[in-house]
C-alpha cells in the first residue's frame, strides 16, 4: 500500500465521503423542494402593511446610526407597542422562523414571496415575539396577507418596536440590520416605496417604472434611448427601465439643471456655475456659466440661460456664446417649450413678455399687469394667467379666453387639455378648483379633494377626459373633467420628511394619454390615461 493508507482505512474514509454526498445532495434536494414550493402558496395580488397604523413622515430606512456602525436596512415601525400583532404584508411561504433568530434582540420571520412579473422578495420581520395567543409560522407553511405571524417585541437595546425590510437576498437568516454603502445597493428596497410601487402596479393602468438608487434632486429627465436621467446633489445618473445603472458621472457641486440632447447627449449644470456636455457618460465639453438658479432651457442646440444680472446667454453645446440679450429688469417668469423662451420682466408700470426662438429673435413684447402664472400646452402655445385675465399668447398675439371671477394666488396653478378646457387651482383657503371651457364660461368650481395646508398641486390633463393632480405626499388624484368629480386616487410614496424633495416631482400627459408621475423620491411611474377612469372604466375623452 503507497503512503501506508490502508485498505480499510481508505473503505473508511470513502465511506464517509459517499455519506457526505448523499447528505449534501438530500440538504440540496430540500432546499430546492423548498423553493419550489413558494409558488404553491400562490402569487401577490395585493399588499399591505405589517401593522395598523403608521407614523406619519417617520423612514429611518438606510439612515446612518453611530450605535451600530452602519446604514439602516430597514424601516423602524410600532414603537411602544408591545405585543401589537404583526401581519404578514402580502402571500407567500415561511423560509425562516425562529423566536430567538436575533439573540436577545428577538425573533425573526422571513417570508418569501413571488411578484407577477416574476421577481421574488422576502420580507423580514425582526424584534418580534410570541404571545399566549400569537405563536411564529413553521417554515415552509404558507400565510396570506393580513395573517398574524407575530407580536411587536421588546429588544435588549432598544424600546419595544419592529424591524421591517423588504429585500431580494438572505431568505434565511436575519441579516445585518445595517450596513455601510446605500442598502438599496445590497439588495434592500425602501419598504414603503416598495409597497406604495406594487400597489400602483397592481392598477389595470399600469404601464412601466423606474426605479432610482437615490432621491432625485430634479425631476427625470429620459434620454433618446429610452434610458432616465437623475441628479442627486453632484450625482448625475442614467438608468436603464427598470432599474438597470447605465452610468454615473460626479459633478464638482450641487446639479441644479440638467436636460436632454439629441443623440443621448446631457447638458447639466451645477451651482459653482460648471457646465458639462456627456454623452455615455462621458465628457463632450465643460466651460462655466455664472447663471442664476433657475434651470436653464434647452431648445435644439441651443442652452439659455438666466444670468444673474437677469440677462439671457445663449450657448451651444460646445460651450460657445452664440448670443446675449439685456432685459433690464427683474425676471418673474423664465421657461421654454420645443421651440421658444420666454421671460417675463417686472417694470414700474407693469410687465413685459417676450418670446425668442433658439437664434434669440421673437416677435413683439406684450404687456401685462401682474406677473404672470403659465402653462405650456400642448400645441407649443402659452397659457397666461395676468391677474384675473386668462389668455393664450402666440407669436406675440394674445387671445382673451374670460376674466376669471375671482383672482388667483401666486401659489395657484394652471393647466389645459387638448380640447381647450382651462384648469385653474386658485390658491386660496378655500382650496378652490376650477375649469373653463373653451368658450370661456365656468364649467364648475368645487373644493380641492384633498384638505389641509400644502403646497399647490401639480396639474395635468390630455385628451379632456381627465384631470390629474400630484400633491406634495405623492397623492395623485383623478378628476373628471366634465364635473370636477374625484375619481380615483393613487398614494406614491413621497419619502419621510428627512428624504422628501419636491422640487424632483413629475406630472406630466403625452399626446398617447399615458401619464408619468415621479413624487419626488425614488420612482417614476407611468400609466396609461385612458384605463385611470376608476373601477375598469376606460376613460375615451371628447
Amino acid at each position: 500500500m503507497r503512503s501506508g493508507i490502508s485498505l480499510a482505512s481508505w473503505s473508511k474514509q470513502a465511506g464517509r465521503l459517499l455519506v457526505m454526498l448523499v447528505v449534501a445532495a438530500t440538504l440540496f434536494t430540500i432546499t430546492d423542494a423548498t423553493q419550489a414550493q413558494v409558488a404553491d402558496c400562490g402569487i401577490v395580488d395585493a399588499i399591505d402593511y405589517p401593522v395598523e397604523t403608521l407614523v406619519s413622515g417617520y423612514d429611518d430606512f438606510g439612515r446612518y446610526r453611530e450605535n451600530f456602525g452602519g446604514n439602516h436596512t430597514g424601516l423602524d415601525l410600532a414603537f411602544d407597542r408591545w405585543y401589537d400583532p404583526v401581519m404578514a404584508a402580502a402571500r407567500g411561504m415561511v423560509t425562516y422562523s425562529d423566536t430567538a433568530g436575533w439573540d436577545t434582540e428577538k425573533g425573526v420571520v422571513i417570508i418569501s414571496h413571488d411578484f407577477p412579473d416574476g421577481s421574488r422578495a422576502y420580507s423580514l420581520y425582526g424584534h418580534v415575539e410570541e404571545t399566549d395567543t400569537i405563536t411564529l409560522p413553521a417554515v415552509g407553511t404558507c400565510v396570506e396577507r393580513g395573517q398574524i405571524i407575530a407580536a411587536v417585541g421588546w429588544p435588549s437595546r432598544g424600546r419595544p418596536h419592529l424591524h421591517f425590510e423588504f429585500r431580494t437576498i438572505l431568505p434565511r437568516e436575519g441579516g445585518p440590520g445595517y450596513v455601510s454603502n446605500n442598502p438599496i445597493d445590497g439588495g434592500w428596497f425602501n419598504p414603503l416605496d416598495f409597497i406604495a410601487l406594487w400597489r400602483a402596479k397592481f392598477k389595470p393602468a399600469f404601464v412601466q417604472s423606474i426605479s432610482f438608487d437615490t432621491v432625485a434632486s430634479l425631476p427625470p429627465t429620459q434620454l433618446d434611448g429610452g434610458a432616465y436621467l437623475t441628479a442627486t446633489g453632484t450625482l448625475i445618473s442614467a438608468v436603464i427601465p427598470p432599474d438597470q445603472p447605465l452610468w454615473q458621472i460626479q459633478t464638482d457641486s450641487d446639479i441644479n439643471g440638467i436636460a436632454a440632447l439629441s443623440g443621448d447627449r446631457v447638458v447639466a449644470h451645477s451651482e459653482s456655475g460648471q457646465t458639462v456636455t456627456l454623452q455615455g457618460g462621458r465628457y463632450g465639453a465643460i466651460w462655466n456659466v455664472d447663471s442664476a438658479e433657475t434651470p436653464f432651457v434647452a431648445l435644439g442646440e441651443r442652452l439659455i440661460f438666466l444670468m444673474k444680472d437677469g440677462s439671457l446667454n445663449a450657448y451651444d453645446a460646445a460651450g460657445t456664446l452664440i448670443w446675449t440679450l439685456p432685459t433690464n429688469g427683474e425676471v418673474v417668469y423664465f421657461g421654454g417649450n420645443a421651440s421658444e423662451v420666454a421671460f417675463a420682466v417686472q417694470h414700474e408700470d407693469g410687465v413685459t413678455w417676450q418670446t425668442l426662438n433658439a437664434e434669440g429673435q421673437g416677435p413683439n413684447a406684450v404687456q401685462l399687469k401682474n406677473p404672470p402664472l403659465v402653462s405650456i400646452e400642448a400645441d407649443g402655445r402659452w397659457l397666461v394667467l395676468d391677474g384675473q385675465e386668462l389668455m393664450h399668447i402666440h407669436l406675440g398675439q394674445v387671445q382673451a379666453i374670460t376674466t376669471l371671477p375671482q383672482p388667483v394666488e401666486r401659489t395657484g396653478k394652471i393647466t389645459s387639455d387638448s380640447l381647450g378646457n382651462v384648469y385653474v387651482y386658485r390658491g386660496d383657503s378655500e382650496r378652490t378648483l376650477m375649469a373653463i371651457g373653451a368658450d370661456g364660461q365656468v364649467r364648475w368650481r368645487t373644493a380641492y379633494p384633498r384638505e389641509g395646508n400644502f403646497e399647490a398641486p401639480l396639474m395635468a390633463s390630455g385628451n379632456g377626459c381627465l384631470l390629474y393632480t400630484l400633491d406634495v405626499d405623492g397623492m395623485l388624484n383623478i378628476i373628471n373633467s366634465a364635473d370636477g368629480g374625484l375619481v380615483d386616487q393613487i398614494a406614491l410614496y413621497a419619502g419621510g420628511r428627512r428624504a422628501t424633495n419636491t422640487a424632483a416631482r413629475l406630472l406630466k400627459v403625452d399626446a398617447a394619454e399615458q401619464v408619468y408621475v415621479a413624487s419626488g423620491f425614488l420612482t417614476l411611474i407611468v400609466f396609461d390615461g385612458t384605463k385611470l377612469g376608476g373601477t375598469g372604466a376606460e376613460c375615451l375623452g371628447g
